[in-house]
């Protein structure tokens, strides 16, 4: 359950639309400040663009015609009804993501930053990965393997900023007694079972009064792990892990279904309010988890096909504030540390060379499995 920012590679990797496409681009692009735009920084950032535009699309508009699709229009923000042009939607956000990437580098460097050589390898490593699963289509698109190294090397940079900025020792820290009021009041910590609202052999999906059926059975597991009243989170999880085990074959007898050897295995996973207004799009259930107190176990139907059997427990009865510091800061800090880079990307801009950036946007988009 997972910015903004840096979210490109995985832009990249929705290629539902524009496998096989092919972008080009000048070779020599221009610099934003200090921050050289290579051709593939250039193409990389020009097709996550067009992805997030696909995205946006609407039922009847083919993402696979390229060359159509660019001059359609698409609604960019649906609660005001703001639409723009593809071609020059996929210019803005090309631009803004280079400008962008060019203030996380000026300022990981004006804070003294400079990356560890575990933090390289690292970098290095993940992008030879995306490159072994996606390189067809990174290479198509005219994106090498330096061009990804060099933007996992500017993740690496961005999440180091979290804490450059805001950490203990950063410009200016969020102290501690800031974090924890954070976590408790906007991040849940929930140990629970997934059951699924269909038959996991015939796909059958539930109707509403097995929906209801399945909720009873499996509020009345979660009564009983209230009942036995757990001090801590071992005893929560283990009386939740218990509950599940009996109550389990008879939610899914409901669809005549049987449980498997991990039926009841428990998850455990921090999700922060974005998470959960994503996750739990079911009326209530987004309310349902957030009312609960630490310990407090309850069943919640979060869509149309998943019920969980949860409690939610202490973050920091899992783990120290020290090891969560880094999520808790991404949550708090994250938008306002975005936004600031992005503003900073625009003042930098001044410095690019613009005779280069008027050739680039969109000038060439090639699907060879489409009309072109």
């Amino acid at each position: 359950m997972k910015k903004k920012l840096l979210a490109l590679i995985c832009a990249l990797a929705l290629v539902f639309s524009l496998v096989g496409c092919t972008i080009s681009a000048p070779d020599a692009v221009g610099s934003i400040g200090d921050f050289e735009i290579t051709s593939g920084m250039y193409l990389l950032a020009q097709y996550g663009a067009y992805q997030q535009a696909a995205q946006l699309a609407g039922t009847d508009q083919d993402t696979t015609d390229v060359k159509a699709f660019l001059k359609e229009t698409i609604t960019t923000d649906s609660d005001s009804g703001e639409t723009a042009v593809v071609s020059d939607y996929v210019a803005q956000k090309t631009q803004e993501t280079l400008e962008t990437l060019a203030a996380v580098d000026a300022r990981f460097k004006a804070l003294g930053g400079e990356l560890t050589a575990e933090q390289l390898s690292t970098a290095d490593r993940y992008a030879q990965q995306m490159m072994d699963q996606y390189g067809d289509t990174y290479t198509a698109n005219g994106i090498g393997l330096e061009t990804v190294k060099a933007y996992e090397r500017l993740q690496v940079e961005h999440t180091a900023l979290l804490d450059m900025v805001y950490g203990p020792d950063g410009e200016t820290p969020v102290e501690d007694d800031e974090l924890t009021s954070h976590l408790d009041d906007s991040m849940y910590e929930i140990c629970y079972i997934s059951i699924p609202l269909y038959n996991t052999s015939t796909y059958a999906f539930a109707d509403d009064d097995q929906k209801a059926e399945m909720l009873k059975l499996a509020q009345a597991a979660a009564d009983s792990v209230n009942a036995a009243g757990g001090e801590t989170v071992s005893d929560q999880v283990s009386a939740l892990h218990e509950a599940a085990q009996n109550a389990l074959p008879d939610i899914y007898a409901v669809l005549d279904g049987k449980t498997s050897d991990d039926s009841a295995s428990v998850q455990t996973e921090l999700l922060t309010e974005s998470d959960v207004a994503s996750a739990f799009t079911q009326d209530g259930a987004a309310d349902a988890l957030r009312s609960l107190s630490y310990g407090e176990a309850a069943a919640v139907q979060i869509n149309g096909s998943t019920l969980l059997l949860m409690v939610r427990v202490d973050p920091l009865s899992v783990s120290s504030l020290d090891d969560l510091r880094s999520q808790i800061l991404s949550d708090m800090k994250g938008g306002e540390l975005d936004d600031a880079l992005a503003a900073g990307g625009a003042e930098l801009a001044h410095d690019l060379d613009s005779s280069a950036m008027n050739k680039l946007p969109a000038k060439k988009i090639v699907n060879n499995s489409a009309n072109s």
